[in-house]
C-alpha cells in the first residue's frame, strides 16, 4: 500500500513537472497569448504554502513533504508565466489533487468517505431535524421525552453553541433524536467518537444506543466515567466502562471514544485523545459485535436515551421511573460511528482536529 501512494505521488510529480514546461514552452512561442483569471489558483497557492509551512515530520512522513513540497514548487513556478484559463484550470485541479493527496499520508489520517458510516456535525442550528453529512445522510429527528412517565416536564431537543464555533443539540427530560435503523449502526468493527458537555453526572446519562443492549448502549456513570453495553455474536452480553473516575467533567466538553475490534477482540475508551482502557478477550471476555437484533427486532438508533417510547412501553414500563429512564442531560456535539475500530494514532487527530 505505501509502495502504491508512493508511485502515485510520484505520478502526480511528473504530471505537474510536464504540464508545467508545457506551459512554459506554449507562453514562449506565443506572445499573443490570452491570459486568464489567476484568482481562485493564486488563493489555492497561498492555502498549499500555509500546508507545507505547517507540515513536520512529527505529522507526516518526511519523503512525502519533500515530494509535496516538489509538486508546490513546480505548480508555483508555472504560475508565474502567462497562462490560458485552461492551464490555470488545470493547475488548479492538479494542486488541488496534490494537496488531498498529501493530507492523505497525515499519520492517523482517516478516510471517511470509506469508513464513516454516520457522522453529524450538528451544525443546522433551527429545525427539529439534524442531517448527517457522511455519504449517507441520514436523518436525526427531534423527539421529546416520555410524556407518561415523565409528564408535562418532558422535553424536546433544542440548539445550543457547539464544542467549536458551530453548533450542539442540548438534552434533558427525555428529549433525544432518532434515526430509523439501517445496518450500518451495527458494523463488524465500531468506533464511536462524540463530544459531550453533561448537565450533571449520574448513572443513566445515555449517549446513543441501539436496541439497548440487544445492540449497545454509551453512557456515563455518577463517578464520570464512560460506560459501553453491548451484545457478541455469540449471545453474550458485555459491561465495561474505563475505570478512570472523573473522565468526565459535569460542564465542561469532553471528547470520547470508544472502539470495538472483532478481529483483535479488544474493546478501548479514549478521553481527549488519550487512550485511558483496553479490555480483552482474556480479561472480559470481549468477541465481535453481534449483527442480528431480536427481542425486539431493530429499532430505531437514539441519539441522547436508552429506548423510544414503544420500546419502553413494550419491555420496560414495570420498573422504569422517572429517575431511572436512561436519558442525557447537556449537550452533545461531532458524534461519528465507524465500521472500523481506530488506531491510537487516529483517535488523536481526530480529538486534535476537533478540539477548540
Amino acid at each position: 500500500m505505501k509502495m502504491k501512494n508512493l508511485m502515485k505521488m510520484q505520478t502526480l510529480l511528473i504530471m505537474l513537472v510536464i504540464g508545467a514546461a508545457t506551459f512554459v514552452w506554449s507562453c514562449n512561442r506565443d506572445e499573443d497569448i490570452i491570459e486568464g483569471d489567476k484568482t481562485e489558483l493564486n488563493a489555492l497557492i497561498a492555502e498549499a504554502d500555509a500546508l507545507a509551512t505547517a507540515a513536520t515530520s512529527n505529522d507526516y512522513p518526511q519523503a512525502d513533504i519533500n515530494t509535496y513540497k516538489t509538486a508546490l514548487a513546480t505548480v508555483k513556478a508555472a504560475a508565474a508565466t502567462p497562462l490560458t484559463q485552461v492551464q490555470i484550470d488545470n493547475l488548479v485541479t492538479q494542486l488541488t489533487e496534490a494537496m488531498t493527496l498529501f493530507n492523505s499520508k497525515a499519520y492517523g489520517y482517516i478516510d471517511e468517505s470509506l469508513y464513516l458510516n454516520a457522522g453529524w456535525h450538528f451544525d443546522e442550528g433551527t429545525g427539529t431535524t439534524a442531517t448527517a453529512y457522511s455519504t449517507v445522510p441520514h436523518v436525526a429527528t427531534f423527539k421529546q421525552g416520555n410524556v407518561v412517565i415523565l409528564g408535562a416536564g418532558a422535553l424536546s431537543p433544542t440548539w445550543v453553541d457547539g464544542v467549536k464555533g458551530g453548533k450542539a443539540v442540548y438534552l434533558d427530560k427525555g428529549a433525544h433524536l432518532e434515526v430509523p435503523y439501517t445496518t450500518a449502526f451495527l458494523p463488524v468493527n465500531l468506533t464511536i467518537s462524540v463530544w459531550i458537555k453533561p448537565l450533571e453526572l449520574y448513572e443513566h446519562n445515555y449517549v446513543v444506543s441501539q436496541n439497548y443492549w440487544n445492540g449497545y448502549k454509551l453512557q456515563t456513570q455518577g463517578g464520570g466515567k464512560p460506560f459501553f453495553t453491548y451484545k457478541k455474536v455469540d449471545g453474550g452480553i458485555i459491561d465495561a466502562d474505563n475505570e478512570t473516575d472523573n473522565s468526565i467533567t459535569a460542564g465542561v466538553w469532553k471528547h470520547v471514544v470508544v472502539s470495538v475490534n472483532g478481529t483483535t477482540k479488544e474493546l478501548k475508551f479514549y478521553v481527549n485523545g488519550t487512550l485511558t482502557k483496553t479490555w480483552t478477550e482474556a480479561n472480559k471476555g470481549i468477541g465481535p459485535l453481534t449483527q442480528t437484533l431480536t427481542s425486539p427486532g431493530p429499532q430505531p438508533f437514539i441519539i441522547g436515551c436508552v429506548a423510544t417510547d414503544a420500546e419502553l412501553a413494550a419491555n420496560f414500563m414495570e420498573w422504569t421511573t422517572a429517575d431511572n429512564l436512561g436519558y442525557f442531560k447537556g449537550a452533545i456535539d461531532e458524534l461519528k460511528i465507524f465500521k472500523i475500530a481506530l488506531t491510537d494514532g487516529q483517535v488523536s487527530k481526530l480529538y486534535n482536529d476537533e478540539k477548540p
